[in-house]
């Protein structure tokens, strides 16, 4: 018989037990229904005047995953964990999403000059996904950011050139079309009006490339039309190359010092160093020597087997490929040849040497004027370039001009015309010498 207000041995253990169980249950990580979101590739550009900070998140999974309650937490010298940006809304498997201080999704920018770390949780303590920046990395220059590679799922790395908004790649050379434009540095203005109209219309026309003068991004009146240059050829697909001037400044510089018969460290050093920048700063995606060469006094200044005009040229074209290739980022090298063959007495250029470290050969095979090709002559200089290249396993893309003996533009008619003689030779491209001159004509369909 159970007594009135009893409590029976099991009823007593039982609550015990329960509170026992619960206590032993794992807590929930609040980060784990966000699981797949990840940052992808971070425009650290708060050092950097007039260029803004992006952060990019990508959708690794295999569902739509909600952003409310996520968050970018940033460490450095000046906030502990500081949210600096909520995120909103849903990411659709695979999708990719920008974050910016351009349009106050970010409420601060991040310096690349400095350690930081950004993570991406629902609160500070219960990060998602971060990245940390080691105080002696690489500062950002205008186009950079760090990247995941491969897209999404790689280790971080530092690129000179950014994909905002898009897949993060290395620039690859085969994935373009062997069409290139020379354009000086007065030509910005023009490529980039109207949000970059003749830059998309290039696109449109089937040119893949655009030689930049130097002057375009070393000339501060043009800066702000040189980053809206770029900003859109990445975002179109044009890529941008620094044409450089390497054995001239307004007048010839030899590379070689006749008095002690030595080379002229401070000329090569200075063209590395004029690469590096460019590189680092703009985000170019290779560059191409101008001036290449001695200006038909070559034969005067060979001292030795080692100190002599063609060794010249071929260091400043290997040190500039070594310059390229130390960034890891597919860059490009190519160089302005003069189209006479036999020639390196005057200009110290063999065109097999050189194509041992460029890329791309550019032959300037200007037939009216001074050298007035036929077609069959025009059609044989181009081929003998594409031979000499062939034998160190390099490529030449013919260049041509684009306006007659009075310097008048060619209609797109006479200039497709020139075009398709070049695409019946051994030459793997054409580089057309200059923007501004001439109606370029479609060339979708060559070179596919």
């Amino acid at each position: 018989m159970k007594l009135a207000g009893h409590i029976s041995a099991p009823a007593l253990v039982l609550p015990f037990l329960f509170a026992a169980a619960c206590q032993q249950l794992p807590k929930t990580d609040p980060s784990e229904a966000y699981k797949g979101v990840v940052i992808n590739e971070i425009a650290a550009h708060e050092d950097v005047d007039g260029i803004d900070t992006w952060v990019e998140i990508v959708n690794t999974s295999g569902q739509d995953i909600a952003l409310d309650g996520l968050s970018f937490f940033i460490t450095d010298e000046y906030f502990s964990g500081q949210d600096i940006g909520a995120l909103s809304g849903t990411l659709a498997a695979g999708e990719r999403k920008v974050y910016s201080t351009a349009d106050g999704a970010l409420r601060t920018g991040i310096a690349s000059d400095a350690a930081f770390t950004l993570a991406l949780g629902p609160d500070a303590q219960h990060p998602v996904d971060s990245y940390e920046r080691a105080e002696d990395a690489k500062a950002l220059g205008y186009f950079g950011s760090y990247q995941r590679i491969p897209d999404a799922t790689g280790e971080w790395k530092y690129v000179t050139y950014s994909s905002e908004g898009r897949a993060n790649e290395l620039f690859d050379l085969s994935k373009t079309r062997p069409t290139a434009v020379w354009a000086w540095g007065s030509h910005l203005s023009d490529l980039t009006a109207d949000d970059g109209a003749k830059l998309r219309n290039l696109k449109k026309l089937g040119y893949d490339h655009l030689l930049m003068n130097y002057a375009g991004f070393e000339n501060k009146n043009y800066r702000q039309q040189a980053i809206n240059c770029i900003r859109i050829c990445d975002e179109i697909g044009l890529a941008v190359h620094v044409w450089l001037q390497a054995f001239w400044d307004g007048d010839w510089v030899s590379p070689i010092d006749d008095k002690s018969k030595t080379f002229r460290e401070d000329i090569f050093e200075r063209i590395r160093n004029d690469a590096a920048r460019y590189i680092e700063t703009w985000g170019v995606k290779g560059v191409h020597l101008d001036y290449i060469r001695f200006g038909g006094t070559a034969s005067k200044h060979n001292w030795t087997t080692e100190v002599n005009s063609v060794n010249a040229v071929n260091r400043c074209c290997r040190e500039i490929r070594e310059t390229c290739d130390s960034y890891g980022e597919g860059l490009v090298t190519s160089a302005a040849l003069m189209p006479e063959p036999n020639s390196s007495q005057y200009y110290g250029q063999k065109p097999a040497d050189m194509a041992k470290y460029i890329h791309i050969l550019m032959p300037m095979i200007y037939r009216y004027g001074s050298y007035n090709f036929s077609d069959t002559s025009f059609k044989e200089r181009s081929d003998y370039y594409a031979e000499q290249a062939a034998k160190s396993g390099g490529v030449s893309w013919s260049g041509i001009q684009t306006y007659d003996a009075s310097t008048k533009g060619m209609s797109a008619e006479a200039l497709r015309k020139d075009i398709d003689i070049m695409a019946q030779s051994k030459a793997s491209g054409v580089v057309l010498f200059r923007y501004q001159l001439g109606t370029f004509p479609d060339v979708n369909d060559l070179w596919n």
